[in-house]
């Protein structure tokens, strides 16, 4: 189906459920409508690229709301070699002569960031009242957060924030993770690791938590010593320096892990180097895989197989949640997942002697 002829009918269909629940739903009335039913709704609407939240008796609604504008402030705590704000902006930025909204843009220090609370750094637009809600970028300290989201309705891309009540916009990660190991799994790898574990790191944790249960799913056994970590500064700052990951993996491959999922692209071609380095081809050796789809700089290395976010759906969607947050200030906060898509490069292969 093509986006241009999704109805609510097609979303009905594919969650079974009545047309007049799913209207309900996209429309804002939520009176006898649970939380769940409604997360499910618009998770599937945005899924299948439906657009058009308003028809027949809601005419009147939409010709009236057609002449409201909105001032959006997207605020990016700057995180050094980063790459998804810009796609997020470009899919917001689609959208806003459609839904008759201005988008102000604010980077703000990681090191400093608690002075956007105080007005004299704010955008004059938040200071002076005017702006009609926020979009946050990257993970903020949560008393930050809790705090804008008091004074405007706030959004947030990727990361949750267990103290506050907003919608969250993100990628759905398990299922990008659940992705690379079935491809792993259906070229006959049964020994799969996992590399670039750091607690500290919100999308490493999330992403390890993915694999578990991956492999929970393919029926794998667990075994930890299949899991190497990293710091955050390889994940968040890109360090190049590996120290003594690369013969940990060495060892755990010559215990027959010869698949390797990585936390991101940038761990993926860091893996790929160091091996390459020691002699090992890739895929012939070795598979790796990476997430994002993202990372520019290869080391020369083959191009990876990973699985690619939707960033321009993210921009767009989070710029759609919070007008409907900001019409709706009193509704349940929603978890909207999008789905990556697996893109198969050159790293993956069957097991040595097996192809």
């Amino acid at each position: 189906m093509s986006k241009n002829k999704i109805n609510q009918k097609d979303i009905a269909d594919s969650l079974k459920l009545s047309v007049a629940t799913v209207s309900k739903a996209l429309r804002g009335d939520y009176s006898d409508i649970n939380n769940e039913t409604r997360a499910r709704v618009v998770n599937m609407a945005s899924q299948l690229g439906y657009t058009n939240h308003g028809s027949g008796s809601q005419q009147a609604l939409l010709d009236e709301e057609r002449t409201k504008c909105y001032t959006v402030g997207v605020l990016i705590l700057r995180k050094m070699y980063e790459w998804q704000h810009t796609n997020y902006f470009a899919g917001m930025s689609e959208k806003c002569a459609k839904m008759n909204v201005s988008l102000i843009l604010h980077y703000v220090g990681e090191d400093n960031c608690h002075l956007i609370l105080d007005k004299e750094h704010q955008p004059p637009a938040l200071r002076d009242g005017s702006m009609s809600g926020l979009i946050l970028v990257n993970h903020w300290p949560e008393e930050v957060v809790a705090r804008l989201n008091d004074q405007v309705p706030c959004v947030s891309i990727q990361h949750s924030y267990q103290d506050t009540r907003m919608d969250i916009i993100l990628a759905d990660e398990a299922q990008g993770i659940e992705q690379l190991a079935e491809h792993l799994y259906s070229q006959g790898h049964r020994k799969i690791g996992f590399m670039g574990n750091c607690g500290q790191v919100y999308f490493a944790r999330t992403r390890f938590s993915a694999y578990v249960g991956a492999l929970t799913k393919l029926g794998l056994a667990l075994d930890l010593a299949n899991v190497i970590d990293v710091s955050p500064a390889h994940l968040e700052d890109k360090e190049i320096v590996l120290t003594g990951q690369i013969e940990s993996v060495i060892r755990r491959m010559q215990n027959g892990v010869r698949a390797w999922i990585c936390a991101s692209d940038w761990v993926g071609y860091l893996l790929s180097r160091g091996l390459i380095d020691r002699g090992y081809v890739i895929p012939k050796d070795v598979s790796i895989v990476g997430f994002d789809n993202s990372e520019d700089n290869t080391f020369g290395c083959p191009k990876l197989t990973s699985v690619t976010v939707p960033a321009l759906r993210i921009g767009a969607e989070a710029l759609r949640r919070l007008i409907n947050r900001i019409k709706h200030p009193t509704s349940s906060p929603l978890k909207v997942m999008l789905p990556c898509k697996l893109f198969e490069a050159q790293t993956s292969s069957p097991p040595p002697g097996t192809a």
